[in-house]
């Protein structure tokens, strides 16, 4: 088992986690990554109402 993806695929999650049990990855850089991803979205803007077509 060498990825992640492949694990999930075949059911076999328990497995990949026993096997990298112990790893240790970059905290700071896993942090960073999660900060950039959360809230980040962008604000939709307000739906015009019908009466303030241009038409």
């Amino acid at each position: 088992m060498t990825a992640l993806r492949k694990a999930i695929e075949q059911g076999k999650l328990d497995q990949f986690i026993a096997e990298h049990e112990g790893e240790i990855g970059d905290r700071d850089a896993f942090e960073a990554t999660l900060r950039s991803m959360a809230g980040k979205s962008k604000e939709v803007p307000e739906a015009s109402s019908p009466d303030d077509c241009d038409d």
